[in-house]
């Protein structure tokens, strides 16, 4: 109850905080859009040479920065998207977050939107939200077409209207029907921008549901990418090595036990047919942004919950430390963001929090995980961090430092661990474990988790040694 009522405090005062001197001109201040998108691995051609088509990302990314070492921390559950979700909005660790999914933002923690609307700015959202109704209600002031599962079908779903009492529930909820939930975020978010006449800035935040499953695709897209035309990843594999601990969770039941080559062609199709969906659909977004003349004086940031492995060594879901998995894409546009950039520093998700505060003059909440990337945007050399800590559930840890990742497993008392070479091998095919030119690198980067184990809060026993 004390730490309730020491935010609460907190948050009254915000507004008096060092940025109160353009409290007088508000409109001024730049406006925010963040999209993010559901179980989208970092990759298609604005990042990497596949088949995938994404001509609107492509063209966002060459219009600002984008960042090709962008990561997710894991997740606590087999519900990644929950915990990275709730870490993103806080700039926290994945351990921060309360329930037993990772889904639930604690009250002592402040999120991006409630911060941002304590500062003057108008927080609005569409889609999927998954960190239960009371963050949602602190966070926003306006919002349509809220969608607080987990998952569910792309057409015939239930979404909430936005209600100002807060009072959220699956029995107020409405069922949409005939229209792709790709679409129905998108439009909403395009009616926001047709519609928005406040003089504060706006905070929007679209949240698509998709690419994640099931993998329905709308039927302008359903021959985009024939399955016969995909080629299967090197990496492909028909079944993982070793038990990492999940492999009969639900996602990794999507596809047959050992996976089929043409099945696994068929998912990565539609897969793919999803994303180009989005990415039609973002086009429309950003179209109406310049049409609303909001282009010039918006900041448009674009990220996803988690990847995905779609058949990558044997897997189908996200609950691993493979670079599809944990790998996602990142990048900023807008004004005071030099474009044509392409930054190879290490970042998380939880990096957008503390990048807006320094982006709009904010001071910093304390206690945060996430850095600020700002002088990355404005051009400046920026380094980033020295490493970075993955986790997933209680037997999976990881670390990327330079150009190699270390995962170490530890399920039903057995002991596997991988180190992978990203920079000769981003497939993540060969593991040098049982290299001996290798173990000074192993020890060194054990001796690293262990530093990184306490930074993040993690209360695993530490199992590496």
């Amino acid at each position: 109850m004390m730490r309730q009522y020491i935010t609460m405090i907190l948050l009254f005062l915000l507004p008096c905080l060092p940025c109160g001197a353009q409290e007088k001109a508000p409109q001024a201040r730049p406006n925010v859009l963040l999209i993010l998108t559901d179980d989208q691995r970092r990759g298609g051609t604005f990042l990497s040479p596949e088949l995938l088509s994404t001509p609107v990302l492509d063209s966002l990314a060459h219009s600002g920065i984008r960042f090709i070492n962008s990561y997710i921390m894991g997740g606590t559950s087999g519900a990644v998207c929950a915990p990275s979700r709730g870490s993103m909005l806080t700039g926290r660790s994945v351990f921060e977050m309360g329930g037993n999914y990772g889904q639930k933002i604690p009250e002592a923690l402040i999120t991006l939107p409630q911060y941002l609307k304590a500062n003057g700015y108008y927080t609005w959202m569409t889609g999927k939200w998954h960190n239960e109704y009371s963050s949602f209600v602190r966070s926003f002031s306006g919002g349509a077409s809220l969608f607080f599962n987990g998952m569910g079908p792309q057409y015939d779903f239930k979404v909430n209207d936005f209600r100002q009492d807060g009072a959220y529930s699956p029995q107020n909820s409405r069922l949409v029907k005939g229209i792709h939930a790709t679409d129905l975020f998108a439009d909403e978010a395009v009616r926001f921008l047709e519609n928005y006449k406040g003089r504060q800035p706006f905070f929007a935040y679209v949240a698509f549901k998709t690419p994640h499953d099931p993998r329905t695709v709308a039927p302008a897209f359903e021959h985009r990418y024939p399955a016969t035309g995909v080629q299967l990843p090197p990496n492909f594999l028909k079944q993982h090595p070793f038990d990492n601990g999940d492999l009969k969770i639900r996602d990794e039941k999507l596809a047959a036990f050992p996976r089929d080559s043409a099945e696994i062609r068929q998912h990565i199709a539609d897969y793919y047919a999803m994303i180009t969906h989005i990415d039609q659909r973002i086009g429309d977004i950003l179209n109406t942004l310049k049409k609303q003349g909001l282009q010039k004086n918006t900041l448009v940031i674009f990220a996803a919950d988690n990847g995905l492995a779609v058949g990558q060594h044997g897997l189908m879901g996200k609950q691993n430390l493979y670079e599809h998995s944990v790998g996602v894409p990142l990048l900023f546009s807008g004004p005071g963001v030099k474009p044509g950039q392409t930054s190879k520093a290490l970042t998380y998700l939880t990096d957008i929090f503390p990048t807006l505060c320094a982006y709009l003059h904010l001071p910093e909440p304390q206690g945060m995980l996430g850095q600020s990337l700002l002088p990355a945007l404005g051009g400046a050399r920026y380094r980033g961090r020295k490493s970075e800590y993955y986790i997933y559930a209680h037997y999976q840890r990881g670390l990327r430092m330079g150009a190699y990742k270390l995962i170490e497993y530890l399920v039903k008392g057995q002991r596997h661990t991988q180190l992978f070479n990203l920079d000769k091998d981003p497939w993540e095919q060969r593991n040098l474990t049982g290299e001996k030119s290798m173990q000074k690198q192993i020890r060194a980067m054990r001796t690293e988790m262990k530093r990184w184990h306490q930074l993040a809060k993690d209360p695993m026993p530490v199992f590496y040694k």
